[in-house]
């Protein structure tokens, strides 16, 4: 009966039960993927990678810069600490006289020398010699600010914020009979005609031979700087004064009393004046 039935009435195939039967007899090699595992990014993918790459970039890297000129800032800031502990140790040795800023044979002295060379033949710090003025000399110095350019200075610096102010200045050794340089990154209070300011050239400009004693900025040690972010000596020059920091707006000093701080560049008492009380800079 099932027979005739089927003779009958034959089974209708529908086209969706043909395409299954096709695609189950095909050989295996033969029939068409339906998932296919992707092999890479498109570049619509990869675009949109390397945007988000470039945005995540943009934002951190304002942040590295700071975090780095941070770190320049503290280093500079213990070098000076450095240097006014050697400053302390000379006075000792030197019946509590302050180191010249520097002999001048110009004015007298049987030979040049500067502050940076003095400590440094005395062992009070030590630093890597230059044979030449325009060569500097490679090696980790004290007397390199991180933030200083790596050039000698071409010409005096007529602002605070004139590069020329972070540039080193090389002092010129002559006493031991051996002549060489010490480039050095940081001024020194000084002057050079009078005894304004503690530290002084020697013989001064008048031709006098003058030295301040420690104990003479024992009042003002919280507050008088020894060496800070700048040229040379100031001689009463504020553009001496060197912005070099935190994107050239800031400065580091050191004091009498051993401390060293950053200061705006641009808010700094002159170095001709008197009354501040937060820094200053003469007698």
């Amino acid at each position: 009966m099932r027979g005739v039935d089927a003779l009958l009435f034959p089974t209708m195939e529908l086209p969706e039960d043909r395409a299954e039967r096709n695609f189950v007899n095909r050989p295996a090699q033969s029939r068409p993927k339906l998932f296919r595992t992707p092999c890479g990014f498109t570049l619509i993918e990869l675009m949109v990678v390397l945007a988000i790459i470039s945005i995540l970039a943009s934002l951190l890297m304002p942040t590295l810069s700071l975090a780095k000129e941070k770190a320049r800032a503290i280093v500079c800031a213990n070098n000076l600490k450095q240097i006014g502990i050697s400053l302390h140790i000379y006075a000792d040795d030197h019946s509590d006289y302050l180191v010249p800023a520097e002999y001048n044979k110009i004015n007298g002295a049987p030979f040049q020398e500067g502050w940076p060379t003095i400590l440094t033949l005395g062992k009070y710090l030590d630093a890597p010699r230059s044979a030449s003025f325009n060569q500097l000399p490679l090696g980790k110095s004290v007397f390199r600010c991180p933030s200083g350019m790596n050039q000698v200075y071409a010409f005096n610096p007529a602002s605070r914020d004139d590069r020329e102010g972070a540039k080193a200045y090389p002092y010129v050794s002559e006493s031991t009979g051996t002549k060489f340089y010490v480039d050095c990154w940081y001024g020194i209070n000084a002057g050079t005609g009078d005894n304004r300011w503690p530290f002084l050239r020697v013989p001064l400009d008048s031709g006098k031979t003058v030295l301040n004693k420690m104990a003479s900025v024992a009042p003002f040690a919280s507050s008088m700087p020894a060496v800070f972010d700048g040229f040379w000596v100031h001689n009463g020059k504020d553009e001496r004064v060197n912005a070099r920091h935190n994107k050239n707006t800031r400065t580091n000093l050191s004091f009498f009393d051993g401390s060293a701080s950053s200061f705006d560049t641009f808010r700094l008492p002159s170095v001709r004046d008197t009354n501040s009380m937060t820094v200053r800079w003469r007698y």
